[in-house]
This record gives structure tokens, C-alpha cells and sequence, in this order.
């Protein structure tokens, strides 16, 4: 399971990259719930990446090994590797794919 340091320091790589990747994206905002599930079920990350009203929501497992975007109709099929979240942030926020 990932620490609340290990995710911090992960958040704060995120936010350098994406402000590389694109100086519009300084005043991206990046919050996470914990959601667990009951009975011994897993539990995963819901992450939510807010530039101004646009926001883009993904869910991760524990191991934060994977990412799942959600599209407009609420489902969690664009998934893309840890490495590569930024980039899809600043695609979908920046007008390279769907925003919510």
C-alpha cells in the first residue's frame, strides 16, 4: 500500500511535470480520496485534477501502478501507466481529449 509521503512526493513530481509539459496548467489542483471497499474487498485512489471549472477524475489501485480516466459518461477505460499521467492530464484538460 502507498504512504500519504510516498503520494505527496508523487503529486509534487506530477506538478512539476505537468507545469513543463504546459505553463497553463500552474494552477492545476490535484486531490485524492482513499476509497475502501467493504468486506476485505480492494482499495483504491480516486484523483481528481482541477484547472479552474475543467476537472478530470482517475482511479488507481493501491500500488498506484495504473490509472484509469473516466470519460463523459462516467467510465474508467483510458487507462495509462503512472509514468504517463501528466501528459494525459495536460491532454485532457488542455483540449486533446475529453474533460468533464
Amino acid at each position: 500500500m502507498t504512504s500519504m509521503f510516498g503520494l505527496e512526493i508523487l503529486l509534487n513530481e506530477w506538478r512539476g511535470e505537468v507545469l513543463r509539459l504546459d505553463p497553463r496548467l500552474r494552477d492545476l489542483a490535484i486531490n485524492v480520496d482513499r476509497d475502501e471497499f467493504p468486506e476485505g474487498g480492494p482499495d483504491h485512489w480516486h484523483f481528481y485534477f482541477e484547472l479552474g471549472e475543467d476537472y478530470v477524475e482517475a482511479i488507481a489501485n493501491a500500488e498506484l501502478a495504473t490509472f484509469a480516466f473516466s470519460d463523459e459518461a462516467g467510465n474508467f477505460e483510458d487507462v495509462v501507466a503512472r509514468a504517463d499521467v501528466p501528459r494525459r492530464v495536460a491532454d485532457l484538460l488542455l483540449g486533446g481529449g475529453e474533460v468533464s
